[in-house]
């Protein structure tokens, strides 16, 4: 009977670890998580070891952006259901951070966050990789979006996040080419100083100033 027990204890745990959802930090080191790993455009994504031999422990994601993909092919983390929790996005913290290696600099990487229930709600931007076939990490600043995109709204809800590798060139263009990736990370802006008396809403430093509505207030 006690062995029936933990049998069925250890079941439930495994379940409820392969049902979890994605949250931030990403670092695809969970085995028992699944990423949700959604591919389009041609692009071929599978979790791997790390490319650099000094890490091989290190388990990390390989796109591959093949012949015949499109110029907009992508990676979407989380699938369908986004993160478990929206992206903290405030005035003075609108920065995430991927760690990426690429086989080429110069090479425009796009992430781009969306509300998983209404996709018209999103918001992309983008780094340039630097080195060649070494690993580094891209600051993505939402406030700075691409030109043509939509800007970023504090009062959207954004849940899922999707990756471009070498955005605006197709494959056929650039040839078959394979990137890695790792560690998709929100990163926290300062702390905003505390509101104290008198409050004269002018100093912008201040954000919102903490107002919270209640009772149906807007």
């Amino acid at each position: 009977m006690k062995n029936s027990i933990l049998l069925f204890f250890l079941f439930s745990v495994t379940c409820l670890q392969l049902q979890a959802q994605v949250d931030l930090p990403v670092t695809f080191e969970d085995m028992g998580l699944d990423y949700g790993l959604t591919d389009f455009g041609g692009n071929i994504s599978e979790i791997t070891g790390d490319p650099d031999p000094f890490d091989p422990a290190n388990t990390v994601v390989k796109t591959t952006k093949p012949l015949g993909a499109e110029l907009w092919a992508g990676t979407t983390i989380g699938g369908a259901a986004g993160f478990a929790t929206p992206v903290p996005f405030m005035p003075g913290s609108t920065q995430m951070t991927v760690r990426v290696y690429s086989p080429l600099a110069g090479t425009p990487i796009r992430l781009k966050v969306e509300d998983s229930a209404d996709p018209t709600k999103s918001v992309e931007t983008e780094a340039l990789t630097t080195v060649v076939d070494t690993w580094e990490t891209l600051t993505f600043d939402f406030s700075n979006p691409v030109a043509g995109t939509a800007g970023l709204n504090f009062s959207f809800v954004y849940d899922k996040a999707s990756i471009f590798f070498n955005f605006g060139t197709d494959g056929n263009t650039a040839g078959e080419l394979i990137y890695h990736w790792d560690d998709v990370e929100f990163l926290p802006g300062p702390p905003l100083p505390e509101v104290d008396l008198p409050v004269t809403f002018e100093d912008p430093a201040l954000g919102d100033y903490g107002l919270t509505d209640f009772g149906g207030n807007i």
